[in-house]
């Protein structure tokens, strides 16, 4: 009989330690089944990434994490999917806990084997690298945070702009497709964007218009959009951003 849900339960509860013993048996049993056996019960595992109340419950499971994705490693392969999904959640609780280096280094390996299998404009691969953009900017690895988003993919209606923004002190924050219809690339940076400045001083072509959109659960931004390709270059709506954020004209 599985104990998956009995492991999913006591991880709801916060009890990771006594997790540990059953998730061990249950990998292992299931690796002796069958390679499609193991699969199957390490996704229901690696699907689970942990919501804490705080670092210190989250804390408490850093021994879990690192259990599954070391038995992972071993039965299934360094390589793997599963290993790779455990390692992502490693990298992730590490992150959460201040020992930024270590997620680095996961989250890099996660992100380069999902580069040999995806596209960069998959969404598996976007939100793996704001991921790790995000920990690049907290430990002050400028260098890195530019070449990870050096080639953002956008069409050759926007690429001036991009290029513009960025000479102007702009640091991208974000690439990605944050609408599932009419969107492709949008590439959104730290600084506000004056977009009818952009338009007019840069002479961009007649589709690219401004985008202006202030929600109040799906996010604000305001920048230019091409109406061809529907890639956007975006900064922080005016009326959200805090008084320090600078703007591109």
């Amino acid at each position: 009989m599985s104990t998956v849900p009995e492991i999913l339960q006591l991880l709801k509860e916060s009890r990771f330690d006594d997790a540990i013993p059953l998730m061990e048996q249950s990998l292992r049993n299931a690796a002796a089944e069958s390679p499609q056996s193991l699969t199957a019960a390490a996704r229901e595992l690696v699907r689970f990434q942990g919501f804490f109340k705080n670092t210190a419950q989250a804390i408490t499971s850093e021994r879990y994490f690192r259990s599954v994705h070391s038995l992972l490693e071993e039965l299934a392969g360094p390589e793997s999917p599963v290993a790779m999904a455990a390692a992502d959640n490693l990298g992730s609780l590490l992150g959460s806990i201040d020992k930024v280096d270590e997620a680095i280094r996961l989250r890099e390996r996660v992100l380069a084997h999902r580069r040999g299998r995806f596209s960069d404009d998959d969404q598996r691969v976007a939100i793996l690298r704001d991921g790790l953009g995000v920990l690049y900017r907290r430990a002050g690895l400028e260098d890195k945070l530019k070449e990870l988003y050096r080639d953002t993919g956008l069409c050759e209606h926007l690429r001036q702009a991009e290029s513009y923004i960025r000479d102007k002190g702009g640091r991208v924050v974000s690439v990605g497709r944050p609408w599932s219809a009419n969107c492709r690339t949008w590439v959104y940076f730290d600084t506000m964007l004056d977009p009818e400045s952009l338009i007019s001083g840069l002479h961009l072509d007649a589709c690219v218009q401004v985008h202006d959109h202030r929600g109040t659960h799906d996010g604000s931004e305001r920048g230019i959009v091409c109406t061809i390709h529907n890639d956007g270059v975006m900064g922080p709506h005016p009326e959200d951003a805090s008084n320090a954020t600078r703007t591109v004209k």
